[in-house]
């Protein structure tokens, strides 16, 4: 429970094995032999090229052996990415190519084989005759404009591979982030503009207003492995730096504070929590130091605010799943979501269709956040929304 203070105090890296925290199940290595059962992995590099580097931690560098393998190291420049090719990308009958992209933590390996020797829901697409790629961002938890640059060129690798004119896109999780990012046309600024190449969007378990996760449950700042609301842990008599493991500026984790949004005046803070007032509101309590979530919004470029004040381009298609077991990671009775994501944000609308964009779908299915990538239900799901005529 405690790995992460002793291995601060002693200077010593963090076990790999010891934790209880979500972050601690994302970040597991999704192996099933056959190289993952890609036909073709590459590395990619972003035209626009430069210094593009994060700060990485040994909690947010990749773990997963094929992926280090590929980029040729644990913690790649973010001018690269990883484009992977499924079995019959360039043969299958289905005219809309399937980009999947991946969640925090993660990499494309999770929608190849979730579990170890369970085909994932890239083999369930191509089965029903889906061109398919999914796409590895650089860093796990990185910055979400910096993955939507990548995100955007991806698009337009697919694009010129299969001479389709437009993709489909599902993203689980923050990766709906750089999605969103992209398909508002936030990048124009670093002359990067929507070019028309997104047909259908589809969002599992997507934070479109955002959440206060980090938060909201302070007890797993105790265990957790990395994404910190503190910055200062109290541990034996001594008040430990931890900024580097923490969701503010100096920590590993930036695309994590571009995520969060309060969700006090709704859902009303657990006043079982550990130092729950100043965690989420700022200061210094029995246990930790928190800088506050209003001040990590700020931090993050108040980024919810400014895709729900743009909205996507008009013309997407969109459709929306929801989790509704909040079973894990944390059991939260009386509250709607699937255990990271409150309901209500993920099906939150308003701000994505601003400019017209189509919503086809706003459902929710008994499942929690991690289930979205694996469960048979959702897979049925999502082919359903894929194949509908419009």
């Amino acid at each position: 429970m405690f790995s992460l203070l002793k291995a601060i105090s002693t200077g010593l890296k963090w076990p790999v094995e010891i934790s209880t925290s979500p972050a601690w199940f994302f970040r597991k290595n999704f192996f099933s032999g056959q190289e993952n059962r890609w036909a073709e992995v590459k590395r990619c590099q972003l035209a626009q090229a430069g210094d593009l580097s994060e700060l990485f931690c040994e909690r947010s560098e990749h773990t997963d052996q094929l992926i280090i393998r590929n980029f040729g190291t644990a913690r790649p420049s973010s001018c690269y990415f990883l484009l992977h090719y499924a079995p019959l990308w360039d043969s299958n009958p289905r005219p809309v190519p399937v980009l999947l992209v991946h969640g925090a933590g993660l990499n494309a390996n999770v929608w190849s084989s979730f579990l170890p020797g369970d085909a994932g829901l890239m083999q369930f697409l191509v089965a029903k005759g889906y061109r398919v790629f999914a796409i590895t961002f650089s860093h796990p938890h990185g910055d979400n404009y910096l993955q939507a640059g990548q995100l955007a060129e991806a698009i337009e690798l697919i694009r010129m591979e299969t001479g389709a004119p437009q993709v489909d896109i599902v993203a689980h999780s923050k990766g709906g982030m750089p999605a969103r990012i992209y398909l508002s046309g936030l990048l124009e600024n670093r002359k990067i503009s929507y070019r028309g190449g997104v047909r259908r969007y589809i969002m599992l378990g997507t934070p479109n207003l955002g959440l206060d996760f980090s938060f909201r449950y302070p007890f797993l700042n105790f265990g957790a492995d990395g994404v910190l609301s503190w910055d200062r842990i109290l541990f034996r008599g001594e008040m430990l730096d931890t900024t580097l493991y923490s969701i503010y500026e100096g920590g590993a984790f930036p695309g994590q504070r571009q995520m969060l949004f309060s969700w006090d005046g709704i859902y009303p803070l657990e006043l079982g929590q550990p130092d729950y007032w100043t965690t989420y509101h700022g200061g210094t309590g029995l246990y930790g130091r928190s800088q506050g979530i209003c001040r990590a919004i700020e931090q993050g470029g108040n980024l919810i605010e400014k895709l729900e004040e743009t909205g996507v381009a008009a013309g997407l298609e969109l459709a929306i799943l929801a989790g509704c077991k909040n079973d894990f990671p944390v059991p939260c009775s009386g509250v709607d979501g699937d255990g990271i994501l409150f309901t209500k944000s993920v099906l939150h609308t308003s701000g994505l269709t601003r400019n017209r964009a189509k919503l086809l779908a706003k459902h929710v299915l008994p499942v929690n956040h991690l289930e979205l990538l694996f469960s048979p239900l959702v897979w049925k799901w999502i082919n359903y929304q894929l194949g509908q005529v419009n």
